[in-house]
């Protein structure tokens, strides 16, 4: 018995960490959106890779590169079945790495053999001659292992760059979409915003060291305010730009560089499909970013950095311009968040406790370049809880800003607030 006492106060007098952060899913249902992406986009992305990519690299290793000079062009016939078929050769004039020169006719990689290559027909073959002139510069590339073997062009394979680009792209947006619901399920805002604890406290109340390091302008203490919806507008907006550059380059090089009316036809579906979802995601993430961003700064002070139940504390409110709001609302909250384990999962619910309305305001509008000041007064109820911080709960308070703007959606802007037990008691 005295062992095992002593065992128990030996536990017990371990002091407590601050809470960490763990990754860790909800819903098992949130998995079936990203996870089929990321396993589709890798396990594409490895058999394209394996079957295309890692060939063809082997391939290229086979030529070197070399600056030549167009010397002359020629169209290569030959009788074949009964049926004419006619290649393009051009006369070129490069050297090798040793120095060594070397006069050849070339293509390309049909024309490295005698016999190959007569697939053309004599209008086809003439259309590309026209595209060399005698005396101009071009890039070769021969043989490494022969140099006596050149060519003009290289297949350009643009549709295996296409579909690889797309397989690679459901693969991060899998990744992107995992890390987001893993971050959103994640620690809170306020332990997030308040991770140094105040030394003199107990390590079960956020501290308030940022609030006090923050002056205001019309009263003490400047409260941070955090507009949720900001970073995930943001990476949706880069992926969707990223988006953009990928299809949209690879669309101008199909029009480009396309040899026959499938290439054209390709081309043009692939621009409507991959182009327009890419301009529609883009446009809906830019128009939600600049709503959000254009809005006018919404700011808080406090005249205590830390608030007390049954105690009034005086708030500031300034709201700047542009701003145009079906309902503009601010409120004291109180959240509680719970953490438990499932099986091998860490689950978090939250359900806000209480909700006290501060200021409501109808069709309110603040003009460009003006600023809507108004100041009310705030009270926590007696008996409530505090704010509290633990591996497995947590009690937290804030000023919540919510601006419905109608079809533009509801912005919300948070700042946090620290209530402290009543040591007068």
């Amino acid at each position: 018995m005295p062992e095992e006492k002593r065992s128990v106060q030996k536990t017990a007098s371990k002091p407590q960490g601050a809470p960490k952060l763990v990754l860790r899913f909800w819903k098992p249902s949130e998995l079936w959106l990203f996870g089929p992406l990321l396993v589709l986009g890798i396990s594409f992305s490895l058999v394209q890779l394996l079957t295309w990519g890692l060939p063809s690299l082997r391939e290229a290793r086979r030529f070197t590169p070399a600056r030549c000079t167009v010397v002359d062009r020629y169209i290569h016939s030959r009788i074949e079945d009964g049926r004419t078929g006619f290649r393009p050769e051009i006369k070129i004039r490069y050297k090798d790495r040793a120095g060594k020169e070397f006069v050849v006719n070339a293509y390309d990689k049909t024309t490295l053999d005698e016999g190959g290559g007569f697939d053309y027909t004599d209008e086809e073959a003439y259309k590309i001659l026209t595209k060399y002139t005698p005396g101009e510069q071009r890039i070769c590339r021969y043989l490494t292992e022969e140099p006596s073997k050149a060519i003009l062009r290289r297949d350009a394979e643009i549709w295996q760059w296409l579909f690889l680009t797309i397989h690679v792209s459901l693969a991060l947006s899998g990744v992107v979409g995992l890390v987001w619901i893993a971050k959103r399920r994640s620690s809170s805002l306020e332990w997030s915003a308040e991770s140094k604890v105040k030394p003199d406290r107990t390590s079960t109340i956020p501290g308030v060291q940022r609030i006090k390091e923050s002056p205001g302008i019309d009263l003490p203490y400047r409260l941070p305010t955090f507009v949720t919806p900001v970073a995930q507008n943001l990476v949706g907006l880069a992926l969707t730009a990223l988006w953009n550059v990928v299809a949209f380059g690879t669309f101008v090089y199909v029009l480009l560089r396309r040899e026959d009316l499938l290439d054209l036809i390709l081309g043009i579906l692939f621009g409507v499909i991959f182009c327009g979802l890419g301009l529609v995601g883009f446009f809906a993430f830019s128009r939600r970013t600049l709503r959000i961003l254009r809005t006018g700064s919404t700011i808080i002070e406090a005249s205590n950095y830390e608030v007390v139940p049954n105690r009034r504390c005086r708030l500031s409110l300034r709201q700047s311009g542009p701003l145009t709001a079906r309902f503009y609302s601010v409120a004291l909250c109180c959240e509680e968040m719970t953490r438990y384990t499932k099986g091998t999962d860490v689950l978090t619910n939250k359900q806000e406790v209480l909700r006290f309305p501060l200021f409501e305001r109808t069709d309110f509008h603040v003009p460009s370049g003006e600023t809507f000041r108004e100041e009310f007064f705030m009270k926590v109820p007696s008996g409530a809880m505090h704010s509290f911080i633990s591996d497995s709960n947590e009690i937290r308070w804030k000023i919540s800003v919510q601006i419905k703007t109608g079809r533009m959606g509801t912005i919300v802007r948070e700042a946090p607030i620290v209530v402290v037990p009543d040591t007068a008691k």
